[in-house]
């Protein structure tokens, strides 16, 4: 039998010898780049910082002669190693705004405002996101790198880490915001979230927080300096379970500390005129009753639904109470990491580190919703975004809206502006077709949205930012109210660029995925919703039939006789805060103060009729109900009053509604026995068409200048403005 051989020993310095060196194998790499973009192999963890550019144009060189696209991996790893790409290697925003700064080109306002849109709903490469952070602050673009940071924190904190020298005097030139921050747990892991969160939309968050676990206390004494109180809710600290408990009795002392945040919350909306945020509690990740869990007793998520129920009903009867949904904050973070138990257990943290900073975010973004205003008006292509294909080249019979895909996908993006429509969107057709376009709607059988869905339409040859300037115009509503939907981003520059009041959202390139970007799109979402944003369409279709009659009237007063306008004047009633409350919030134009009333404002007049009223007008006329169009509120003092605020919808400007509104409201207060009435205009960048209305009406000037002035008005020596154009109903 014969025996086996013994291994040759391995010679250690022989083997190392014949090692290749980091740059042999940095040069077979270069040499074979071609090779392996065929392979669709990419060599990862390789430093190109080295590679001289000479050796990086030949890669692309090696590339481009077998007709080959470089590998988005590789072109990544080029950019952020520094090194420029030829121009059409880098194929998406991110590699372009890289390629621009690497190669000195790009502007850093531009390209901070290009990858901030992105960020909303794009997924951001963090490599590449954070290259450009750097190289904007080595290029001393200290305040946009800061501005990119903020906004690609909530997703990628670590976009901050190159600008936290320069962060806090970013921060302190915004504008500040005064934050009351409390909770049921500590929130100090918030409060440090909140200034990023609030800092990218363009606030310096000034936070003082409550003493742990004081949130019932804030909501009782709410702080008079905050601009807005922030509360963060969870349950273990809310409702915490004693299990020895029987399941009844469970669910009577979770009755009862639900009824404590409800008195606390309703204490808060009569004491404070400043708005409260509140988080819902998440749908937990871990059941305590199993397959009962949302129904039993002792079920926690049968507790969270109930708890959740009773903070939505506080936010129906006061819109200062606005409830942001954890469950929508956290829907990108799996269920089981929205807390830490160390966390929890150590310091009494409720939520893990992603989900503090989820949350933050949505209370920042849920702000600044607030403070803005949601959108008015969607301005909507046609050509490829509501339905797939060119109608001027394609014919009606070719365009994708169907059952079958991408049809089915346009169809369903038909029936979200329909949603937005039904919750007071004014849907805009902007168009570059012949004016036929606009029979697609009727004509082709898949089509969900018709031709009398649109408030205005604009479907021409012209230019797309000189048609919404005149839609606005003739929906007089200002162009900051516009969203622009259009497929081309060459067409979504023009835009941005010549008209940047306007909001244009980025559409993505796949139909399919659109419907749900739309529900994600944040300035879409309403704060609160009333029977008026649901017949919105409806009115602006009566102010075209208006318009029509003015033009074809032979005089003003004809047009106006025509009409056949009825104002209904009464007491604001507990139905009709909101809806006054919400045009306080959003009237600019006709508001002689600009006062933004909430509805514990509002409410406050009816609580105390001996304080002051609240009055509106319901308008309508020969085409239909207009609905709530103007309000005003008046103080007292004796037999004085004072007008605190006077408004009106743009929709019904320049029919003298607004003259027999004032006259109701005068005769009002005349049969109260108030004998003096005084009122203010406070001038505003869009008020300026309401500057005489007072001296128009019979008001006396007491003083003041253009930007604030001061009238009077004797009811006992002077008559009262009426016009003979509006029969006003006084049910006051």
């Amino acid at each position: 039998m014969a025996l086996s051989k013994e291994p040759a020993p391995i010679n250690t310095a022989d083997a190392l010898a014949v090692r290749p060196s980091r740059e042999e194998i940095l040069e077979t790499i270069i040499s074979d780049a071609a090779e392996a973009a065929h392979r669709r192999v990419t060599p990862r963890s390789v430093d190109w910082s080295g590679v001289s550019p000479a050796r990086v144009a030949s890669i692309f060189a090696a590339l481009a002669e077998r007709s080959l696209a470089p590998p988005r991996d590789l072109v990544d790893a080029l950019l952020v190693a520094g090194h420029a790409v030829p121009t059409d290697c880098a194929r998406d925003l991110q590699q372009r705004a890289l390629n621009d700064l690497n190669r000195g080109a790009g502007a850093p306002t531009l390209i901070v405002e290009d990858l901030s849109r992105l960020a909303e709903h794009e997924h951001i490469r963090p490599e590449v996101a954070g290259a450009i952070v750097d190289r904007l602050m080595s290029l001393g673009a200290d305040d946009e790198a800061c501005s990119l940071g903020l906004s690609l924190w909530p997703s990628m904190p670590q976009a901050l880490s190159p600008v936290r020298a320069k962060l806090a005097s970013h921060l302190a030139v915004l504008s500040p915001l005064q934050i009351r921050l409390a909770g049921f747990s500590t929130t100090e892991m918030l409060a440090a979230d909140l200034g990023p969160a609030f800092g990218g939309t363009g606030r310096n968050a000034r936070i003082s927080q409550a003493e742990f676990g004081g949130a019932l206390t804030t909501l009782l004494k709410p702080d008079a300096e905050a601009d807005v109180h922030i509360v963060l809710l969870d349950f273990d600290s809310l409702a915490a379970r004693d299990w020895r408990l029987h399941p009844a009795a469970l669910h009577s002392r979770l009755i009862e500390q639900t009824d404590n945040l409800s008195a606390a919350l309703s204490t808060f909306a009569s004491r404070s005129t400043s708005p409260l945020l509140i988080n819902s509690i998440p749908i937990p990740s871990a059941p305590t009753a199993g397959l009962l869990d949302s129904r039993h007793h002792s079920g926690l998520r049968h507790a969270v639904h109930l708890i959740n129920a009773r903070l939505f009903a506080a936010s129906e009867k006061s819109g200062n109470i606005i409830v942001v949904d954890a469950d929508r904050a956290l829907a990108d973070i799996p269920s089981s990491r929205h807390h830490d138990p160390k966390l929890w257990f150590y310091g009494r943290i409720a939520y893990s580190a992603d989900a503090s900073r989820a949350i933050a975010s949505a209370f920042a973004q849920t702000w600044a919703l607030r403070a803005r205003g949601p959108a008015k008006v969607l301005a909507l292509d046609f050509d490829n975004t509501l339905w797939g294909g060119t109608y001027g080249e394609d014919g009606i019979e070719r365009l994708a809206c169907g059952e079958d895909y991408p049809g089915n996908a346009f169809q369903a993006f038909q029936q979200e502006c329909l949603r937005l429509k039904r919750q007071g969107f004014l849907l805009v057709a902007l168009s570059k077709n012949d004016p036929d376009a606009i029979t697609v709607f009727e004509r082709h059988p898949g089509m969900v949205l018709r031709p009398s869905d649109f408030a205005a339409t604009a479907i021409n040859w012209q230019s797309k930012p000189q048609n919404i300037r005149q839609i606005a115009g003739e929906l007089n509503l200002g162009l900051d109210s516009f969203i622009f939907i259009d497929d081309s981003p060459h067409e979504r520059e023009a835009m941005r660029r010549l008209v940047p009041e306007v909001t244009v959202a980025e559409l993505p390139t796949d139909p399919a995925r659109r419907p749900i970007w739309f529900r994600e799109l944040t300035r879409t979402w309403p704060i609160r919703l009333t029977d008026e944003d649901e017949r919105r369409t409806e009115m602006y279709a009566a102010e075209r039939q208006n318009r029509a009659l003015k033009n074809s009237a032979a005089s003003v007063e004809e047009y106006l006789r025509g009409l056949q306008q009825r104002l209904t004047v009464s007491h604001v009633a507990p139905e009709t805060v909101v809806r006054v409350a919400q045009m306080h919030q959003r009237t600019n134009q006709f508001n002689l103060t600009t006062r933004r009333l909430s509805d514990a404002d509002i409410a406050a007049y009816l609580d105390h009729p001996e304080r002051g009223l609240a009055l509106l007008g319901r308008v309508a006329d020969k085409f239909g109900d207009h609905g709530i169009a103007i309000t005003a509120t008046v103080s007292f003092e004796g037999s004085n009053a004072a007008i605190e605020t006077f408004l009106m919808s743009c929709r019904v400007i320049g029919r003298e509604v607004e003259k027999a509104f004032l006259g109701s409201l005068l005769l009002v207060l005349a049969q109260r026995g108030i004998g003096r009435v005084t009122a203010q205009f406070l001038s505003t960048k869009k008020n300026g068409m309401v500057r005489n209305f007072y001296r128009e009406n019979g008001f006396s000037f007491i003083g003041g200048d253009d930007s604030a002035s001061s009238w009077a008005f004797d009811l006992s020596t002077q008559s009262v403005p009426r016009s003979e154009f509006v029969a006003a109903i006084l049910e006051a």
